[in-house]
């Protein structure tokens, strides 16, 4: 298959493409007004699309008026059921929907549909009630037509409880399990999911995918009752041209999964994973994440699907595990098409997990254009006989330290300490 990215006409090495790159994600202001960003989300599996004029987004287009839930009939005391309220206030026709301070108790999904905005005050908790998580289309909130698409929705605001102790997610191999995702996103253009918190779900916090021009910035992991498989945020296959920023786990030892997961393609037949697709992800910025005491802090996981151009950087805490992880999980060692990565200005520390001496940046899948630059481990005596890097991918690997020196290797570990400068199967510098 023919790359994405011709070499013949690549005219600089893989920092001036990112910086090209960059420049463009980095005009923010621009980027969220330009593409309007939005929210959306739901179980394209359990629910598949019908006539129903509610879910057709040209059968009530949203106009410039703000409406309160509360004027639908929500109360916000933390008693009242206020889901039916809510979803008439998101399904008046209102461009922006708002949630004023208060407890509002839901036993099923909202769900948006385009040009919605969704304003939130900080404060406010939006909770699922005991047992509610009972089916695969049940989340916090998702968007209305995840089989035809969705554009221009955003979130911001809230506090949005999973009510994980109450709502268990099914068992694999239940097709109409409950995910235990909270806020879920799928097949949506222009998303934005800003300036929330998301507290106790029993997967994932926020799971998006075949997303295209997204933001996801300032969020909170609350997560005081722990989960296996508790991932921060989760980006699935077809999801293309996303900035994730300014992530924050508050409590010790979470998130207890990846914080940032990045999975093109990933056993879709779980439960966590249903509704999910396997396919590319390419061109994603994510910056600024920080845990003391997360499992992994960032995971890129392909078999075959492509995952192109993602930047990480100022990842700072520690991990029990990985600081990066691109295992082969269940694949075959070797498996997988991961190019153009930039991973950089990591200010971490390992919290050893005895036995276990996985090395903080682990990689068993085929990488290509791999750069590592500035990463500084902190005084920590549970670092010492953990490596800092292993390369062990059943392929020859080409190896570049930043004085140019250049090594083929089938396994390539560096033991100990921190990185300034690591290239690993750098294409050939094309000079015009």
């Amino acid at each position: 298959m023919k790359p994405s990215y011709d070499q013949k006409k690549r005219k600089s090495d893989l920092i001036y493409g990112q910086a090209k790159w960059h420049f463009s994600l980095e005009l923010c202001p621009v980027f969220i007004i330009v593409t309007a960003l939005v929210l959306a989300v739901t179980h394209a599996v359990a629910q598949p699309v019908i006539n129903n004029p509610k879910d057709n987004d040209s059968a009530k287009l949203p106009t410039s008026a703000t409406v309160s839930v509360i004027e639908y009939g929500a109360k916000g005391d933390g008693v009242q059921n206020d889901a039916i309220a809510i979803q008439k206030a998101l399904d008046s026709g209102a461009s922006v929907v708002t949630i004023p301070q208060g407890i509002y108790s839901i036993d099923r999904t909202l769900k948006m549909g385009s040009g919605v905005t969704l304003k939130v005050d900080p404060q406010s908790v939006i909770r699922l009630t005991d047992r509610a998580g009972n089916n695969v289309s049940v989340f916090l909130l998702t968007n209305r037509n995840p089989g035809n698409g969705n554009s221009n929705i955003m979130v911001e605001g809230g506090i949005w409880d999973g009510n994980n102790e109450h709502n268990i997610r099914g068992k694999d191999g239940d097709f109409y399990g409950y995910t235990g995702t909270a806020i879920n996103f799928i097949n949506v253009r222009n998303l934005t999911l800003r300036k929330f918190t998301v507290r106790n779900p029993d997967a994932f916090s926020i799971r998006v995918g075949e997303v295209q021009d997204f933001l996801i910035e300032d969020v909170v992991l609350d997560h005081s009752v722990i989960r296996h498989n508790q991932d921060g945020i989760h980006i699935g296959g077809f999801s293309h041209r996303g900035i994730i920023r300014r992530i924050r786990a508050i409590h010790p030892n979470t998130p207890n999964d990846d914080m940032i997961a990045i999975n093109a393609d990933d056993d879709v037949e779980r439960v966590v994973n249903l509704g999910m697709r396997c396919g590319p992800i390419h061109d994603i910025l994510v910056e600024d994440i920080q845990a003391e005491g997360a499992y992994n802090f960032v995971r890129l996981l392909s078999k075959e699907s492509l995952i192109e151009n993602i930047t990480v950087r100022r990842v700072r805490g520690s991990c029990r595990y990985y600081a990066v992880n691109m295992n082969n999980w269940r694949f075959p060692a070797g498996s997988g098409d991961i190019r153009n990565i930039l991973l950089e200005q990591f200010d971490i520390s390992k919290i050893l997990m005895k036995p276990d001496k996985k090395s903080l940046f682990h990689i068993t899948e085929n990488v290509h254009d791999l750069h590592i630059y500035n990463i500084r481990l902190n005084d920590n005596p549970d670092n010492s006989p953990v490596p800092t890097l292993l390369l062990n991918n059943q392929h020859t690997n080409t190896v570049q330290g930043g004085d140019g020196q250049q090594t083929n290797e089938t396994m390539y570990v560096i033991p100990k300490g921190g990185i300034q400068e690591l290239w690993i199967n750098r294409y050939p510098i094309k000079l015009p």
